[in-house]
């Protein structure tokens, strides 16, 4: 529990961050790009090459492009489309996503999830009721893509550190989940980056590192 309070901490400040002082003037495919390698920087120095099956590295990495590869694109892209209080809310279907998934992979159904999912949605649309066009349905639908992504890896992860026990502490394991996401995102950057809109100011030079060494880096692996 006491890892969950400090990650709970430090993913708290990122939204505020993301969408004050990066969403609209530093390019999100740039932002999530130095995310992931900076988070990737932080544990290469412990990765272990030997002495670990290759389809465990190949898993992790699948899982790391989905769970933060993929999740960062659509979750950067929300930005441009809704305000901070509206990403926040939509967020909080990620864990009715992963109890879903859970399900359908124990071949069980609990309705309530599907009625917590509705309440979320209906929530929103009160904040917004007046005000629901287009940018806010990508918008919605970008959390959305989000959420999922990130529910995938976390059942997927957790299930495949259950079924391949190893002797190798996580720690030399963990630099493939970040390799995974970095393969994802540097053709994104190059795909659609716009290099016109790079960081100007330290500070958001700072919020960046923090994002990945800090927030992405020490968060996921706590």
């Amino acid at each position: 529990m006491a890892y969950l309070s400090a990650v709970t901490l430090l993913w708290a400040f990122s939204f505020s961050l993301i969408g004050v002082y990066l969403a609209g003037q530093v390019d999100s495919w740039f932002s999530v790009l130095m995310r992931v390698a900076l988070a990737s920087l932080v544990f290469i120095p412990f990765l272990k090459f030997k002495g670990v099956e290759k389809s465990l590295i190949a898993k992790m990495m699948v899982i790391g492009g989905f769970q933060l590869g993929l999740m960062y694109c659509f979750y950067y892209q929300s930005f441009l489309h809704l305000s901070v209080p509206e990403v926040l809310l939509f967020t909080v279907m990620t864990p009715i996503y992963i109890a879903l998934i859970n399900d359908i992979l124990e071949r069980r159904f609990t309705p309530g999830y599907i009625i917590s999912a509705l309440i979320a949605v209906l929530g929103a649309v009160g904040i917004r009721y007046q005000g629901i066009d287009e940018g806010f349905i990508q918008g919605f639908l970008l959390v959305q893509g989000a959420n999922l992504c990130f529910g995938l890896g976390q059942v997927a992860y957790k299930r495949l550190m259950a079924n391949n026990p190893t002797d190798l502490p996580q720690l030399t394991l963990f630099g493939w989940f970040f390799i995974g996401a970095f393969i994802v995102v540097v053709p994104c950057f190059l795909a659609l980056g716009n290099t016109d809109k790079l960081p100007t100011t330290n500070l958001q030079w700072g919020i960046l590192v923090y994002l990945g060494v800090i927030a992405s880096g020490v968060g996921y692996f706590a």
